[in-house]
């Protein structure tokens, strides 16, 4: 069976956040060796203590859901980067791995002494993916930041949200992970470029330059660009009182939850009438224009409400799948974890924790047909691959290893 993508390849992870670590777990479910370079404290803002969700609040070790999802599949090394001992060994593993990823702030590597220049002389094919909230340069680059700040900068708030009131992002860091995505692929690209040429690069990737080139964003400025005009927000299509659509649009509530519909334009209306056994309505002089249909959009979701109200999520999504009508179920978590469609897929895994147990984890959103999926393994230990790092990568012996940790410089 042949070798996944990135087998061979060995990554050095320095990040914050979420955006750095996420493009490390890319590459990592691609099967490349990543490394996370951590604090001997491990306090920074996602080393296992940032504010997500823990698995159980008895638990005396602080790592976090977020930070199990995020470092599956990668090693942990704990060293002291602040420290010039830190630093030459941080130099000496950079010599031979091929991708080092950070998400420090700007500046912050060059003065550890660890910038893409100062390791590019060591190892000219290595790529350096360094992914911030603004990029290296500009006038915000040393801003302060949250995912509210970057949607906001990137343009994906001015038309989210109820007009008469404030403008809203998307729920969740959306910015955050399509960031990751993005420098995930770029580090991919380069990686090529210098397994061609010998010649390594500095990838600068701006999480809020990846929110504002997102297609979606680019739609939106699309009227504009031709005609000078803002495209305004708009009442969220989810009821009668909250859109002008031909046919039923939006989130509906059904018998045991909740349902979305997207019917396909005004072509949908008579699926939409035998659907819901009221083949009637394609005659009603109420409805039988698109222009009607909005007109008098109260009374026709109404009648749509009464069908819903018969049906569960279940039922709902067969018949309009049956109709060949967009539309689903809203799932909560728990539903998504027990899909049937998601089982028979084997997307989410079972990884054993030595602290934690054993726990359903995410897989790859992609499989492959001709190699075999990334085996899979827990987040890592504070420091659990240390030793390994140290004596199979430099060559280092016990003496010198437990010196280091006699001095404070690896643990």
């Amino acid at each position: 069976m042949p070798l996944l993508a990135l087998k061979g390849i060995r990554v050095l992870e320095v990040t914050d956040g979420i955006a750095g670590p996420y493009c490390a777990k890319m590459l990592a479910d691609l099967g490349a060796e990543v490394m996370k370079i951590e604090r001997l404290d491990a306090v920074s803002m996602t080393q296992r203590q940032w504010a997500g969700e823990r698995v159980e609040t008895s638990l005396t070790v602080e790592d976090t859901a977020l930070f199990l999802h995020l470092n599956t599949n990668k090693k942990s090394v704990a060293v002291d980067l602040e420290s010039a001992d830190g630093q030459s060994l941080f130099r000496k593993l950079a010599t031979q791995s091929s991708i080092v990823v950070e998400s420090l702030a700007p500046g912050r590597m060059e003065s550890l002494g660890l910038s893409y220049n100062s390791l590019k002389d060591l190892n000219p094919s290595l790529v350096m993916t360094s992914v911030t909230p603004y990029g290296q340069t500009g006038p915000y680059k040393d801003y302060q930041y949250t995912e509210l700040t970057v949607f906001a900068t990137g343009g994906g708030m001015h038309r989210e949200g109820i007009p008469e009131r404030h403008p809203l992002k998307y729920g969740g860091e959306i910015a955050q992970y399509f960031a990751g995505t993005a420098a995930a692929s770029a580090t991919m690209g380069a990686s090529v470029g210098a397994l061609m040429t010998g010649q390594g690069d500095w990838l600068d990737v701006s999480i809020m330059e990846c929110m504002a080139g997102h297609p979606h964003q680019i739609g939106r400025r699309a009227p504009f660009a031709y005609n000078g005009e803002l495209d305004p927000r708009r009442e969220p299509r989810t009821s009668a009182a909250g859109g002008r659509e031909p046919y039923a649009v939006g989130t509906f509530r059904c018998k045991d939850g909740h349902v979305s519909f997207l019917p396909l334009g005004p072509r949908m209306w008579p699926n939409i009438a035998r659907m819901i056994g009221k083949t009637e309505l394609m005659d009603d002089p109420r409805f039988n224009s698109p222009e009607l249909r909005t007109d008098n959009r109260i009374e026709l979701e109404a009648i749509f409400q009464e069908w819903l109200d018969r049906h569960t999520r279940a039922e709902v999504f067969e018949a309009t799948n049956n109709a060949g009508i967009p539309g689903a179920p809203v799932l909560t978590p728990t539903d998504v974890m027990d899909d049937e469609h998601f089982q028979e897929r084997g997307f989410f895994r079972e990884l054993e924790h030595p602290e934690h147990g054993a726990l359903s984890y995410p897989g790859v959103p992609f499989g492959f047909s001709e190699v075999d999926d990334v085996p899979g393994h827990a987040a890592p230990a504070l420091g659990e691959h240390t030793v390994e790092a140290l004596s199979e990568i430099l060559g280092m012996d016990e003496a010198k290893i437990g010196s280091l940790r006699e001095a404070g410089i690896v643990s």
